[in-house]
């Protein structure tokens, strides 16, 4: 088993950091999977463990200038799984403008672990690596099945969210009203934002937004709506740091918030359940 891989490219190395910092907010710990083409970061859902919540997949060739690894069983893959929040903290430098590679490597030292090296520019020097060591737990193949592609339930409703800014901004406001929010979507390309709580209750429309599909597309008054928890919601909305052309809006009745993030580089998919009224 072995996994090695350089990233150059200072955007590439900004948005991967992005989005590991995205992730860091959404989750604990994080699964990689590691294929010979794409890299998977997944979370379970840490209420309901049979439950994918972050399902994110980066094109390797879109990110790494090299990129090795020898797998294991037929399939050639590699699963391990580490704190999210270490791993955002060891690519805090990525953000800095003198940063030259990013290598992600796989190690044994005493235990296993991710080790990222971070050559930085120095003023005082050729260059300087900073070197952090991530502990990993190595999932056996055994367990694999637990992080294989999460099968997406029918949409009722799918639209084009708006601007994400905004949306995150009102979304802070409501957390102070209550902690459930309600999520609506209709035919028409509404979104209503709602929450209550004893003494109040406040709406938030926004129109004429972009169908991207509906399940009765002839009834325009036909609305969909889910209840979700507010602060998972806004968690979600920090993916404004990635200067996103869009982020897709799917609603199952009742059930399930889908938000959806599809880039050509990468995709990244948050599926939050709906909870009871």
């Amino acid at each position: 088993m072995k996994f090695r891989g350089k990233i150059i490219d200072p955007n590439c190395m900004k948005q991967f950091y992005s989005i590991v910092i995205i992730l860091s907010k959404l989750c604990r710990n994080v699964v990689l999977r590691l294929s010979s083409t794409k890299l998977f970061l997944i979370a379970l859902n840490e209420s309901n463990s049979n439950q994918i919540s972050v399902w994110s997949v980066l094109d390797q060739q879109s990110f790494f200038k090299d990129y090795d690894m020898i797998g294991e069983t037929e399939s050639n893959e590699i699963l391990f799984s580490l704190p999210i929040d270490m791993l955002a903290s060891s690519l805090s430098s990525a953000k800095q403008t003198n940063l030259k590679t990013l290598k992600m490597k796989l190690t044994d030292k005493l235990s296993p672990c991710l080790t990222i090296e971070l050559d930085l520019e120095s003023q005082v020097s050729s260059k300087q690596l900073c070197t952090h060591d991530i502990p990993v737990t190595v999932i056996l193949p055994k367990d694999w099945s637990e992080y294989k592609e999460p099968t997406i339930p029918a949409h009722n409703i799918s639209v084009v969210m708006p601007s994400i800014r905004v949306v995150r901004h009102i979304v802070d406001k409501m957390k102070r009203i209550g902690p459930r929010l309600m999520v609506s979507l209709d035919a028409s390309g509404k979104m209503v934002l709602g929450v209550s709580n004893l003494s109040a209750t406040v709406d938030t429309h926004f129109i004429g937004l972009e169908i991207v599909s509906v399940q009765n597309s002839t009834d325009k008054e036909n609305k969909y709506s889910t209840i979700v928890d507010i602060k998972k919601f806004s968690q979600f909305l920090n993916c404004e740091t990635l200067n996103l052309s869009k982020i897709l809006c799917h609603v199952v009745e009742g059930l399930l918030l889908h938000c959806s993030i599809e880039e050509d580089e990468y995709v990244l998919h948050y599926f939050l359940s709906g909870i009871d009224d």
